[in-house]
């Protein structure tokens, strides 16, 4: 009995460890589209097709040693982090973060969501664009001067949520050109980053075909940067 009391407890905690790390690490993609859907954002949707489901073996050796250094099953761990981001979720509502409908399509999301799914692809990017992240203002004038704006401009207008694409349009640029200014910028960090010894050249050459087929990953990661200075 005395063992199960402090088991939970370290479950619990460890949970949210696990929520933190997996979501961010491996799943913060699918948290972000989840968390833009129930908030209203428009997302492009595709019909559903029949896929050969793959996991992420890193994922699931996660689990795996964070359970057995638990000594709980893996099946114990996953329904305590469940009900971790109920607690979450309804504490989010309570503070007005969140409302109601917003936390029941997020709960909805979570628990038809395979937590390894993938093979790994989606993190590896997700960890390039976090290292990335240092490179961000050297993107920002470069895309900037391509804009016509200053660093400053165009910081300002990421902060109040414009897209790249808008910021364009009102400045006349098109999107090819766009597309032109944002890759010259992207190759640019790139490049800084391989010879900073913060990427590798496969890493560096894996993003630049990441971002190839999902255009708006650099959109992403330079309004992601900014609003998290608001």
């Amino acid at each position: 009995m005395n063992k199960q009391k402090i088991i939970v407890p370290a479950v619990v905690a460890a949970v949210l460890l696990l929520g933190i790390t997996v979501g961010v690490v491996f799943g913060g993609p699918f948290i972000a589209s989840a968390y833009s859907n129930a908030a209203g954002t428009a997302t492009p949707t595709t019909p559903a097709t029949p896929t050969k489901t793959t996991t992420n073996p890193y994922c699931e050796l996660y689990l795996k040693d964070l359970a057995n250094r638990l000594h709980v099953s893996v099946a114990t761990l996953r329904q305590a982090q469940m009900g971790a981001h109920e607690d979450v979720l309804a504490q989010l509502v309570r503070d007005g973060k969140l409302t109601q409908k917003q936390a029941d399509a997020i709960k909805q999301r979570l628990a038809s969501h395979t937590e390894c799914a993938g093979n790994g692809s989606r993190m590896e990017m997700h960890l390039v664009g976090y290292f990335l992240q240092k490179y961000v203002p050297d993107m920002t004038s470069q895309v900037a001067q391509g804009l016509h704006l200053s660093a400053g401009q165009l910081q300002a207008q990421l902060k109040e949520g414009k897209s790249l694409n808008d910021i364009a349009a009102a400045q006349h640029v098109s999107s090819s050109q766009l597309h032109t200014i944002v890759m010259n910028a992207l190759q640019s960090a790139l490049t800084k980053a391989v010879s900073a010894g913060d990427l590798t050249q496969q890493q560096a050459n894996q993003f630049m075909q990441y971002v190839q087929n999902h255009p708006g990953a650099v959109n992403h990661l330079l309004s992601h940067h900014y609003m998290r200075m608001k």
